[in-house]
């Protein structure tokens, strides 16, 4: 049997984390580990030895020291929001070799807009008119890949020599996050309904692994609440599904117990630090 591939959840909640400062609610201040959760990142492990982060958290710093990630060879950006772009800084210490290199980054046209006008000197060859000349501090080193994605259909890339498959799926009225699929693994974080043409698409892949957006109980504007998520699990049909993207309304093993009721995949929590195969 070859070597499979492997995803570290780095962080698997919401965009205050929990605890949230000043919360003193049961969640926030519970002694289990696995409540203790930092902004939603994961960093996909290959067959082949790559490293892929998704998303550049806040937490980035202290979840590869906690994880002691190595190498980072390559980055997928989902959305631009700032709990999922806002550490990109922190990429930096990777990029110091020996030898300096860049870090390719792959992510939609339209957050690439975004993350260029938001980090200006790191991408002032980008830019009509660059910033001044930075002189102090260091700048992280970026490639920038942008991914031209098409409305409800799959577009392919290719990402240090693995095939994957992006999808824009909707993040509240106004904003989408780029869903990424590579293999039988897909995830689908921060959004806030699935078209059924997507539902379809995604279920004919017949997934080992599915990670998907679940932020509360209670209906969300931008998220899917736990039981929206558990109608998609259901539909798309996978072998297994992870919930993420969780805020402090969601004691981990409470939330645990109501997933195992439900009929025909196997349905979790991640947590941090939780390694998955697939």
């Amino acid at each position: 049997m070859g070597k499979e591939n492997s995803i570290l959840i780095l962080g698997s909640g919401t965009s205050t984390g929990i605890p949230i400062p000043r919360c003193s609610c049961s969640t926030c201040t519970s002694s289990n580990p696995k409540d203790h959760r930092f902004r939603t990142s994961l960093l996909l492990q290959t067959a082949q030895g790559s490293n892929i982060l998704i998303d550049t958290t806040p937490d980035l710093r202290s979840q590869v020291l906690i994880n002691q990630v190595e190498k980072i060879d390559g980055v997928v950006i989902t959305h631009d929001h700032a709990d999922h772009i806002h550490g990109i800084d922190d990429l930096r210490p990777f990029c110091f070799g020996p030898p300096l290199h860049p870090i390719p980054l792959w992510t939609s046209q339209h957050n690439a807009k975004t993350i260029i006008s938001r980090f200006p000197y790191i991408f002032p060859q980008l830019l009509s008119e660059p910033p001044p000349q930075q002189l102090g501090g260091g700048i992280p080193l970026i490639e920038l890949h942008q991914i031209e994605l098409k409305p409800e259909r799959p577009v392919k890339s290719t990402i240090l020599g693995e095939k994957f498959w992006h999808l824009p799926i909707p993040h509240g009225p106004y904003g989408e996050s780029m869903a990424s699929i590579h293999g039988a693994f897909a995830y689908l974080t921060d959004i806030s309904h699935i078209n059924p043409a997507t539902v379809n698409y995604l279920k004919s892949l017949k997934l080992d692994l599915l990670i998907i957006d679940c932020v509360r109980d209670r209906p969300h504007p931008t998220h899917l609440d736990v039981p929206t998520a558990f109608k998609y699990i259901q539909k798309i049909a996978p072998r297994r599904a992870g919930l993420i993207h969780m805020n402090h309304d969601l004691d981990h093993d409470q939330l645990t117990k109501r997933a195992q009721q439900v009929d025909g995949v196997e349905v979790f929590p991640t947590y941090d630090g939780q390694i998955l195969k697939y």
